[in-house]
């Protein structure tokens, strides 16, 4: 069999329904009712009822991945286009060494994330 589809119900109205009146008539009068609640002079004191509160969820790690491959790239970016406006071989090197360094920070994140995921 599939699924079973179930029918909305229209959202119950917690209003009271009093009867309409006309003119100078009233509903009849109930007798005296016995309330639903104990006596609060034999109730005990009892604790409120607290919602137990759940720990907040975690946080997402990989935004932190996301954070550290999007600097890199920009990093790069932005020394190859100083690279193309100095327009010297040399500063090919120290570019490289940077690019080294951004590449691990992003290899060293995402071994973290690895790790973390084990535990």
């Amino acid at each position: 069999m599939g699924p079973r589809l179930e029918e909305l119900r229209p959202p119950l109205d917690r209003r009271a329904v009093r009867p309409a009146t006309t003119g100078g008539e009233r509903p009849p009068r109930r007798g005296p009712t016995t309330s639903a609640r104990p006596d609060r002079a034999g109730q005990q004191h009892t604790e409120h009822a607290i919602p137990e509160r759940r720990p907040p969820p975690p946080a997402d790690r990989g935004l932190i991945l996301l954070i550290v491959f999007t600097a890199s790239a920009l990093t790069i970016v932005a020394l190859v286009v100083l690279i193309g406006a100095i327009g010297s071989w040399w500063t090919l090197i120290p570019v490289m060494a940077v690019d080294f360094a951004v590449t691990a920070a992003v290899l060293i994140t995402v071994a973290k994330l690895l790790e973390d995921s084990d535990a």
